[in-house]
């Protein structure tokens, strides 16, 4: 699901995981990060929707094809069995909250104004389970050489 897609109508406003996949395999850019705020279960067979009130689900063994080849990185918002929460008070599922947080300059760790994925990665990792009493825990799929950006604060 997309975030203006319609849970009755998802086969006109969802995007299918097939055509991430395909979208990965035809993409040439050395670099790639693939951010999503889903369900991972590594138990799961993957492209699954649950009730409007739960992400989808998405497999180990997806990921794992998304992010084969150097420099492709995937940052989910749940480990397996791990339900990807909303909360109405952050306006946003907990793992987007605090990556726009993060984007938004709270995860330069370093203050020198980039934000790198590891640095991303290390502030939604603190603050995803402590905002969900422990229930879930981002995780980062793939390997890359140095760092990657992924923003800058203005």
């Amino acid at each position: 699901m997309l975030h203006d897609s319609e849970p009755e109508d998802l086969y006109t406003t969802g995007l299918p995981m097939r055509e991430v996949e395909i979208i990965f395999q035809r993409l040439a850019p050395e670099r790639i990060i693939f951010i999503a705020d889903t369900c991972f279960s590594g138990a799961a067979t993957g492209r699954t929707f649950a009730a409007a009130s739960r992400r989808a689900v998405i497999s180990d063994a997806f990921l794992n094809r998304l992010s084969k080849g150097k420099g492709r990185v995937i940052l989910t918002a749940s480990r397996a069995n791990q339900v990807s929460q909303e909360r109405d008070d952050l306006g946003h599922g907990v793992f987007t909250y605090y990556v726009l947080e993060g984007l938004n300059g709270k995860a330069d760790q370093d203050g020198d104004g980039i934000i790198t994925v590891d640095e991303l990665y290390n502030y939604v990792s603190m603050k995803v389970p402590e905002a969900t009493g422990q229930n879930q825990h981002p995780m980062k799929k793939g390997e890359f050489d140095g760092q990657l950006v992924v923003g800058r604060i203005r």
